[in-house]
């Protein structure tokens, strides 16, 4: 169902779905952004506002004469159910541990990164299930993403993966 209210920003939807398709070189094997007969279809996107990450699939934007987008449908997506981040620092890369538990029937798909005033929110999503019937089995999972701390002053800076926060220093 589409969750009007996380959607009411469109220069953040359109800036997030670019971010998801573009940011990370997993995401080369996604779909791109495509517009035909005046819709703009963006296959994933996440929505950051405030402490809340929210994300969707298949959305599609209706562009009318005057050039001006409007979102017509959106499938909620998942986010990855983490437990826990730790950092690991290797010379000047610093990267985001996520653990936690997935389904059998979902993988997790490549993180989407995002920076703001000292705190990196790592968005990590999970497929959509592989079919109607699954076991209830879960599979703990870890993923290693590294935060683009380049040119960043020495300091207290943050990362919340999916919800889960810690601090670091540079």
């Amino acid at each position: 169902m589409l969750n009007v209210k996380c959607l009411g920003n469109l220069k953040h939807l359109v800036v997030a779905g670019l971010m998801l398709c573009f940011s990370h070189g997993g995401w080369a094997e996604q779909a791109p952004l495509v517009l035909r007969d005046n819709v703009l279809t963006i296959p994933q996107a996440v929505i950051i506002d405030g402490d809340t990450i929210t994300h969707f699939r298949n959305i599609e934007l209706f562009q009318d004469a005057s050039g001006d987008f409007a979102i017509t449908s959106a499938t909620d997506g998942a986010l990855a159910n983490v437990e826990s981040v730790d950092i690991l620092r290797q010379a000047e890369r610093v990267d985001a541990v996520a653990k936690g538990f997935r389904s059998a029937c979902v993988s997790i798909e490549p993180a989407a990164v995002s920076y703001l005033d000292g705190e990196f929110i790592v968005a990590i999503p999970e497929s959509v299930p592989t079919g109607d019937v699954c076991t209830a089995q879960a599979i703990r999972f870890y993923t290693i993403t590294t935060l683009p701390t380049q040119g960043l002053s020495p300091g207290e800076y943050s990362v919340s993966v999916n919800g889960v926060k810690t601090d670091f220093m540079l």
